[in-house]
């Protein structure tokens, strides 16, 4: 993929997502360009409490005779509000797209790498021992700060297998989504609506 397309693609990213919910942008304050995405979602902690695992084994304890009970055990997951920020660059070494993000807390505090591991439920899907190989830490090309980077290991064949794709930036972001947190199926309608709109259908 050349610089050109990834330009191109990502200005009908940006233009299609205007009305959906999350709102990719431009970012160009230095060089190079990039896409960003920041927005917030809630997330099922993964942490367990003792005192409610030990409550649930407990089948005589009754939440109507002692309401302050319910409130111990609660029977939902815990869930926390965190801020996602997301950027898209293109990588002149490979010339493919690659992923940056960070996780922050609700008081801005950002997420280091083992919490961020535990936020996306890394362990159910990548072995302790290839973990740092899956997401790891950088310093980002633009800005010098610290962001967490996917590491996938075929971007440039996946990229190569795209051709047939109308926008294979949105089909490398959905690709790794599901591993990031970042659900793009209203971006691919949009998309879809604008290519219809523009021939006509």
């Amino acid at each position: 993929m050349k610089l050109s397309e990834f330009t191109l693609y990502c200005d009908q990213l940006v233009h299609a997502s205007r009305n959906c919910v999350d709102r990719w942008r431009w970012v160009r304050e230095k060089e190079p360009d990039f896409l960003c995405l920041e927005t917030v979602r809630h997330v099922r902690s993964t942490e367990s409490n003792p005192q409610t695992e030990m409550l649930e084994g407990m089948a005589e304890l009754d939440e109507e005779d002692d309401p302050g009970l319910a409130a111990v055990s609660g029977g939902q997951p815990t869930a926390r509000m965190l801020a996602f920020e997301y950027h898209v660059l293109y990588c002149e070494s490979y010339e493919v797209p690659i992923l940056l993000f960070n996780i922050y807390e609700k008081g801005g505090a950002r997420l280091n790498l083992e919490e961020a591991w535990e936020v996306l439920q890394i362990s159910g899907c990548v072995p302790p021992d290839e973990r740092y190989s899956a997401i790891t830490m950088v310093h980002h090309p633009v800005l010098y700060r610290p962001y967490l980077k996917l590491h996938p290991c075929k971007t440039a064949e996946l990229v190569g297998s795209l051709s047939g794709s109308t926008n294979p930036v949105l089909s490398f972001i959905t690709t790794y989504a599901p591993y990031v947190n970042l659900e793009q199926d209203e971006l691919a309608r949009a998309l879809q609506s604008d290519s219809k709109k523009e021939t006509g259908e």
